[in-house]
């Protein structure tokens, strides 16, 4: 068993006792007291979005252009505070020359930045399996599915963007259908009307995490009220 697919197989071993222990709190209404969470349903929310995660980075993981077998060489990185990158060495047809593609990822797939014919190549590996097989990243839109319909929860899930030298850490929420965007330094948010906008965030601070509010330094008030009349923070 490879690493990654280790990593998922302990995500939802996890799943499952948590599962377990809170169907066995519930069971009667006298141990209703010792349920493991207020909040048995976001319990089951949060537990659902993880399975997600596991199984889709298993189906990328199967499908996943490294597993082609044509004897392509592939690296792959997430630089700081920029889209994740990836270095495509593919041998041509001829036997001679190799064709290399850097590709940066932009949300919903890979764009190639730059492409050009190579000679006389020679790769150096671990002969280990230090690294994992690359997968692609969630797509903004499967982040967004983890996301949407938890505001109602105590604890409501986020997208967290990084900070750079010209924007502040950004937290992303889904207030019923509406998602709003706000810096963490920032006087009021704003709503994103196009869901392409979130794409300009990933390429000026990278890859988002899904993350719960309270581990960002925002709080539910910094979102529900409107932002024309929300000056004071």
């Amino acid at each position: 068993m490879t690493d990654p697919q280790a990593h998922a197989l302990a995500v939802l071993r996890n799943v499952d006792a948590r599962l377990h222990r809170l169907f066995e709190a519930v069971e009667t209404a006298d141990e209703t007291a010792a349920t493991p969470a207020p909040d048995p349903v976001g319990v089951l929310r949060r537990a659902g979005s993880q399975i997600d995660a596991a199984l889709f980075a298993q189906y990328c993981r199967a499908d996943d252009e490294s597993r082609r077998g044509d004897g392509s060489c592939i690296l792959q990185w997430t630089p700081r505070r920029t889209p994740p990158r990836r270095l495509v060495l593919e041998p041509d047809s001829d036997g001679d020359s190799w064709t290399r593609r850097e590709r940066e990822w932009t949300g919903a797939g890979w764009r190639t930045c730059r492409r050009d014919t190579i000679r006389d190549v020679a790769i150096s590996a671990p002969a280990g399996p230090r690294y994992p097989d690359p997968v692609d990243p969630p797509t903004l839109d499967t982040q967004l599915a983890w996301i949407r319909g938890t505001w109602t929860n105590p604890d409501p899930d986020v997208l967290v963007f990084d900070a750079t030298e010209s924007a502040d850490p950004g937290v992303l929420v889904a207030v019923e259908d509406q998602l709003r965007y706000r810096g963490a330094d920032s006087h009021q948010w704003y709503t994103i009307t196009n869901e392409e906008e979130l794409s300009h965030h990933l390429q000026q601070q990278g890859q988002p995490v899904v993350q719960s509010l309270s581990e960002t330094p925002l709080t539910r008030q910094h979102f529900t009220p409107s932002p024309l009349t929300d000056d004071d923070g």
